[in-house]
């Protein structure tokens, strides 16, 4: 849980950056493609830590965090996505529980997190993860943890996404895909921790390997979204 409310609150921080990017004007949907990336993965995390059997600090708020990061990707203009964005600060301080029951949705877009997100992430991986001494730099091992949890959390939230694939006949295949790929992510994420607790090295860079196999094969049965 600590993973995912740790990328929730990095991804939230950019939000502001966003919609500095609107304001200096231009067409909305040409201006907006760093906010809908950023909305995009606050829905899905919002779900997925709505949904753990773990307690964290942002629980309670989840399906309100939720229904705003739904409100940014449906905004029309810059003022409705500031409004949204104003709504959801206000969630997260709030110390009220937020009503409502969360489940995985088709609430996302696959197109900005299979082109942006997930790429971002891998490389972001695979550069701290160059040798032991760099992944084990103060802060990386944290990166890595994080960077691989938001992973799961985009392939378990991409289960629904098969339509907006280039094979949207293969929905069994695209599942399992996704599937697969969370249950790397998080072995990513476990051998990453325990590096702290006396893990080796070895047995994290064999988990990074599986999951780069799983990347390569996916492209290949799912080269691109439409």
């Amino acid at each position: 849980m600590a993973d995912m409310e740790s990328q929730f609150t990095k991804f939230f921080a950019k939000l502001d950056r966003d919609l500095e990017d609107l304001s200096l004007g231009g067409d909305f949907s040409d201006a907006s493609g760093n906010l809908m990336r950023d909305a995009n993965v606050l829905v899905l995390l919002a779900m997925a830590i709505a949904q753990s059997t773990e307690s964290g600090t942002l629980k309670s708020a989840a399906p309100a965090l939720l229904s705003d990061a739904k409100a940014i990707l449906a905004a029309a203009d810059a003022d409705a996505a500031a409004a949204a964005v104003k709504a959801m600060k206000a969630d997260l301080d709030s110390s009220s529980a937020a009503a409502g029951t969360v489940v995985w949705e088709n609430a996302a877009q696959l197109s900005p997190l299979m082109s942006k997100v997930v790429p971002s992430l891998t490389t972001e991986i695979k550069r701290l993860s160059k040798n032991e001494k760099t992944l084990l730099r103060a802060g990386n091992t944290d990166k890595v943890a994080g960077a691989s949890a938001l992973l799961a959390v985009v392939a378990i939230g991409s289960r629904l996404s098969v339509a907006e694939t280039s094979a949207p006949d293969q929905e069994a295949l695209w599942k399992e895909y996704c599937d697969r790929f969370a249950e790397l992510s998080l072995r990513v994420n476990g051998a990453v921790h325990a590096l702290s607790e006396g893990g080796a090295f070895d047995d994290y860079a064999a988990a990074l390997k599986d999951l780069e196999k799983t990347c390569s094969v996916c492209h290949a049965d799912f080269s691109n979204t439409k």
